[in-house]
């Protein structure tokens, strides 16, 4: 009798502390998964930042500039496409002009597209005496006058345009060094190559004696 009320007695305890076992190990599961889930939130945001880098890395360059500009003027085109008129193109030729007045004589320099396409003529030549065909320039080149205002000439096959140049008597200079010019040495506009159209002159060697002006081309 006495063990079996002392093991009556016992079993309330046992059952409680079972209980209270159960119990412990249930509130340690929230505790372990409020730990870890934090971290999943951090390795989400770090996703998009490294996607975010990628599309700067995959942007387009910006395109080179375009050389068209720099290609026309090297090319000298003119109006409408149309080239600038070459010395190959061109036959020259001295023709009458306003006369002389105070020493100078005024003459026209006509250039004429003998070519078989239009050509455009614009602006100043180049001029010089010369003591031939192939010779050195005599004297200074000619200056701009540049009373008259430049005009875009389209010269159709056999068309000519014309400048007016004066041409100063060396006679009339006391320290000119008087030599025979055999023509002129003609550049036309922005071009490398040249023409020569025969007279014979009377020119001055000194370089710093300027015997002849030059207007610009106009329609002739």
């Amino acid at each position: 009798m006495t063990r079996r009320r002392a093991a009556a007695l016992l079993l309330p305890f046992g059952l409680a502390a079972a209980l209270a076992g159960c119990g412990s190990g249930t509130s340690a599961s929230p505790t372990g998964s409020a730990t870890s889930s934090p971290a999943s939130p951090t390795t989400a945001a770090a996703s998009p930042s490294s996607d975010s880098a990628m599309p700067s890395a995959s942007q387009p360059s910006a395109p080179a500039p375009s050389d068209s500009g720099t290609a026309t003027a090297q090319g000298g085109q003119g109006q409408a496409g149309v080239a600038r008129c070459l010395s190959t193109q061109l036959e020259g030729s001295i023709q009458p002009g306003q006369g002389g007045a105070a020493g100078t004589v005024y003459q026209n320099l006509a250039l004429k597209n003998v070519s078989q396409t239009p050509c455009l003529l614009e602006g100043f030549a180049g001029v010089s005496l010369t003591n031939g065909p192939q010779g050195e320039p005599i004297g200074a080149p000619a200056d701009r006058d540049t009373s008259t205002p430049v005009t875009p000439i389209i010269l159709e096959p056999g068309q000519s345009g014309a400048a007016e140049f004066g041409l100063g008597q060396a006679g009339k200079y006391t320290n000119c060094a008087v030599v025979d010019a055999a023509g002129y040495r003609v550049y036309p506009p922005e071009d490398y190559g040249s023409l020569f159209i025969p007279a014979q002159v009377m020119a001055c060697s000194n370089a710093d004696i300027h015997l002849l002006t030059l207007r610009a081309f106009r329609p002739f």
